[in-house]
Order: structure tokens, then C-alpha cells, then sequence
């Protein structure tokens, strides 16, 4: 294909032409590559960057570059308003999409790229007058070129929320902070033939399973909001297009079957911990890369749009939802926060939709058992602050990265801290994984701060971000990782507490 018929293809024939008098064209009525393909070829990297370079011409629409990759491709963020709220007198909801962070999950990419060209086609004008959109199509260009799930450099993009140890996940998170949308959505796609299933009987048929907040330390009320306003709202829209919808869930009928992961090192909690209206929406998979394609994209888009529907009608209640819990976070001292947590059977009911392997029959399966509830095991008062030490630089190098608010200390001085004491490393076995438990106790003991120390006040943002990563206990936290690996085999854990 050449270029010039490349870029032709992605946008259709004009909608009339010039009127009489006026110089001006009608509106362009833009295609997606996939679209242009009926849904028989995957959107290349090239024809992506084609369909942004055309798109980003147009009123309300702004392409800009949010990182590079390893092999030197281009991460896109496009950014869609139709105009401040300071114009239009009435709040905004700023929704954040991203896809394909794995490459080998297309889907979501595909239906942000038909949403895009909606957007261009100005046939959502009426969502963009109430919702501004900041939209990643395709996170992991590298790993897509490739048909693969990994980065170039081997890295699992959804498992760096935490070091920000790709530049695609650290640009995302940038953004985040320099934009703070109150709604994100993290798109992906999900194993609807995996052995263990098929094993039990069963394949599972739904189109699109929604995720919600899992982590015990997300604001309580925003998880609530998810389960009674949003996640039924979506579903009613999904059944009215005839798409097959659940909840997301993991595991399998020989196992159990849980809520996904309670982990903040991932797209949805990373930003959920800082109170947002965050989620994960995992559309069924194929047997190949293009398999199904078409019913794949047009299934998440269906679910994104319905997400946009309910944030257009609702903008006042998620704005004020989303700015009181961000404020809390601001005074969270001596607040309990969750270290290690498990989830547990509970009597809500969950059914999801199935095909029997032997009859081929569609069916309605009941889970049974359903460990639908995320129990505390270990939690802790929050501290006023924590004390790192100044040769733990790479510590430092990553709160600085996170943009955490950190103060260093000018001169020596003394003061009153808590150190925990490190008796043995046992192991936690919690969802599914072997998770090491440290176990010691916390003495409080004067000591000396000295000048390069760097304090680190948990009165911000990123509160329990703090508390998730530094704490020497929790399940989720630095120690876990190779890097940090080092601060926990002597018996004195470095990072002290402040009460």
C-alpha cells in the first residue's frame, strides 16, 4: 500500500460538499484503519501514526508525543475538548483511556481507533461538551509490532506502575499527574479458552468484563460508587447492543474464582490509590491475534462508550465525589491502612456467562465457591512521615519519580522514630502467590537525622501510596522487588516511621 493511498483510506468520502456561499467544507467523516480493512487486518504502528497525524488537524483534537520507546516508536496521547469548563459555566469529567499495554491484545487499541475517528467525525460532540478525553490507543507499540505481550525489552508494561521502569508507563503516569483526570480506564483482553476452564466444562462467552477497584486502601465510597451507579449503568448498555457482560474475575471452577488482583503495581489501582473513578476492561480474546476481530473492537467500544455516557450524565456527581476523596487523602494521619489483605468467600452471588465444552450450548454458570470478599490480614496506623536514608538513593529516585513530595534534612538533628526490628522472612501464599512476610517488631528509639536524610510527610496525594511501598510488611511493597531486594536481609529495615 502506498503512502499516499494509505493516508486516503483512512478517512471517508465528504458528507455533501460546499454549500453555496460558503467556502468552508462540510465535516469530514473519518474511518478507522480496521474499519477500512472490515476488521481482516490488525492497525499497523504506521497507519496508527497516519490516522493521529490527520485526526490532530482537526477542531478539539490534539495529538501529542507521551513517550518514546526502547525502539524509538512513538506513544501518542490524544486529547479531545470541547472546551474548558470556564466557557461552558458547567464541571467537566477528564476520562483517561489507555490499551494495549500487552501487545499481544488488540482489541482495545482497535475500538479507541474507531472512537477516535467518532471523535474527528464530530458525532460526539455532545459527550465532548461535558467530558474532556485524554486517550493512549496503543500503550506498547514495540511489543505490538512484535504480536507480543512484553515490551522490546521483555518488560510487562502492566507490572511497572510501581518502579515507572519503562519510559511508556512513566510518561503515562506523567500525564496523570500534570492532568489528574478523575475517571481512568485501563483496556485489555482476557483468556476465553484456558485449559482449566475447558478442563471444568466451560468457555468463558462474555464479550467485555468490567474491573473494579480491589485494593483495600482505595477510597471506600469510590468502590462503592463503582459496584451501585457504574457498573450496572454499563451493563444495561451492553445488553441493549446485545453483548455478553460481567464483572472481571480470575481463576478457575478447579481453583476459586476471586476479583482480580489486589496489586497497585498495574493500570487501574496505581491510579485508584489516588482517588480516582479508576477501572480494568478486559474484552474476550481470540484464538489469533485477529480472530473475531470485528465483534473484539466493537464489544470495547460499546462498553467505553457507555462509560462516557454515564460520566457525561453524572459529571457534577463524579467531580465532587472524586475532589472530596482527594482531599481526604491530605489528612489520612494515624488512619488505618491495609498491608496484606486476601480475598475470602462471602455470600454475594455471582453468575457470568458460559458455553457448556461437550453440548456447545450458551448457559448462565453460578460461581460457586466465589471468594467475593478482600479481607484485611495486616494493617497499620499512618504515619506522620518517614525517614529514608541518605545512601538509599535509588529510594529516593523513585518517589522523586512518582513526584512525591519529599523534604531533605538541612542539619543533624535528633529525633524520635519507629524502627522495626527483623527477627525471620516467612511466606504469605495469597493470590496464588508466594509473597514474602517479614516478621519482626517496631521499637521506638531516638536516633539521629542527619544532614542528606530525606523525610518523606505522607499529608499528600500520594498518602497511601507511601505507606503500600515503604512499609516493610506490606505485600505490595519495594522489598518484594530485585532492586530493593536489599533492604531487608540485616535486621534493622532502613525506612523508619515518624509518629
Amino acid at each position: 500500500m502506498t503512502a499516499a493511498f494509505l493516508l486516503l483510506s483512512l478517512f471517508g468520502p465528504l458528507e455533501g460538499g460546499e454549500s453555496s456561499g460558503d467556502s468552508s467544507a462540510a465535516l469530514q467523516a473519518f474511518v478507522a484503519p480496521v474499519e477500512q480493512s472490515r476488521f481482516a487486518a490488525l492497525t499497523s504502528y504506521d497507519s496508527l501514526q497516519a490516522l493521529l497525524m490527520r485526526i490532530g488537524r482537526e477542531p478539539l483534537i490534539h495529538v501529542s508525543t507521551l513517550a518514546t520507546t526502547r525502539e524509538g516508536r512513538k506513544v501518542s496521547v490524544v486529547r479531545v475538548s470541547g472546551g474548558p469548563a470556564a466557557i461552558t459555566g458547567k464541571p467537566k469529567v477528564k476520562v483517561l483511556l489507555f490499551a494495549q499495554q500487552h501487545g499481544d491484545e488488540p482489541s482495545g487499541k482497535e475500538a479507541l481507533t474507531l472512537l477516535l475517528a467518532k471523535a474527528a467525525s464530530r458525532t460526539m460532540d455532545a459527550i465532548v461538551e461535558k467530558v474532556d478525553l485524554l486517550i493512549v490507543p496503543q500503550m506498547n507499540p514495540d511489543g505490538a509490532e512484535r504480536r507480543q505481550r512484553r515490551s522490546a525489552d521483555t518488560l510487562d508494561l502492566n507490572r511497572s506502575h510501581v518502579l515507572l521502569n519503562s519510559p511508556e508507563v512513566k510518561g503515562l503516569h506523567d500525564l496523570f499527574l500534570a492532568e489528574m483526570p478523575e475517571v481512568t480506564l485501563d483496556i485489555h483482553e482476557f483468556g476465553s479458552y484456558s485449559t482449566s476452564w475447558i478442563k471444568s466444562g466451560f468457555i468463558k462467552t462474555a464479550d467485555v468484563q468490567l474491573g473494579m477497584l480491589t485494593n483495600l486502601n482505595s477510597p471506600a465510597r469510590i468502590r462503592q460508587y463503582q459496584r451501585d451507579r457504574v457498573f450496572g449503568f454499563i451493563a444495561d448498555a451492553m445488553r441493549e447492543k446485545n453483548y455478553r457482560f460481567g464483572e472481571y474475575i480470575v481463576g478457575s471452577p478447579e481453583d476459586r474464582i476471586r476479583h482480580s488482583t489486589t496489586e497497585i503495581n498495574d493500570g487501574r489501582q496505581s491510579f485508584g490509590i489516588l482517588g480516582t473513578l479508576s477501572f480494568i476492561q478486559e474484552g474476550r480474546n481470540g484464538k489469533e491475534l485477529e480472530d473475531r476481530l470485528e465483534r473484539r473492537a466493537r464489544s470495547q467500544l460499546a462498553a467505553v462508550e457507555a462509560l462516557l455516557e454515564f460520566c457525561a450524565r453524572y459529571t457534577a456527581e463524579i467531580c465532587s465525589l472524586v475532589s472530596g476523596e482527594r482531599a481526604d487523602l491530605l489528612h489520612l494521619s494515624r488512619v488505618p491502612v491495609a498491608l496484606r489483605m486476601e480475598h475470602v468467600p462471602g455470600n454475594g452471588v455471582l453468575t457470568i456467562p458460559v458455553q457448556e465444552v461437550i453440548s456447545n450450548r450458551d448457559t448462565i454458570w453460578s460461581v460457586n465457591p466465589y471468594h467475593g470478599v478482600i479481607r484485611s490480614l495486616v494493617s497499620i496506623a499512618l504515619p506522620s512521615k518517614y525517614l529514608v536514608p541518605r545512601e538509599d538513593s535509588a529510594i529516593v529516585a523513585l518517589l522523586h519519580a512518582h513526584h512525591v513530595q519529599t523534604e531533605k534534612v538541612l542539619a543533624r538533628r535528633h529525633i524520635k522514630a519507629e524502627t522495626f526490628r527483623l527477627d525471620s522472612i516467612g511466606f504469605d501464599v495469597l493470590e496464588e502467590d508466594s509473597l514474602p512476610r517479614p516478621a519482626g517488631r517496631w521499637l521506638t528509639e531516638s536516633l539521629v537525622a542527619r544532614s542528606g536524610d530525606i523525610l518523606v510527610p505522607t499529608r499528600q496525594l500520594h498518602s497511601l501510596f507511601l505507606a503500600t511501598v515503604l512499609e516493610p510488611e506490606s505485600m505490595w511493597g519495594i522489598a518484594k522487588y530485585p532492586r530493593f531486594r536489599t533492604l531487608v536481609p540485616g535486621t534493622t529495615f532502613p525506612i523508619r516511621r515518624l509518629p
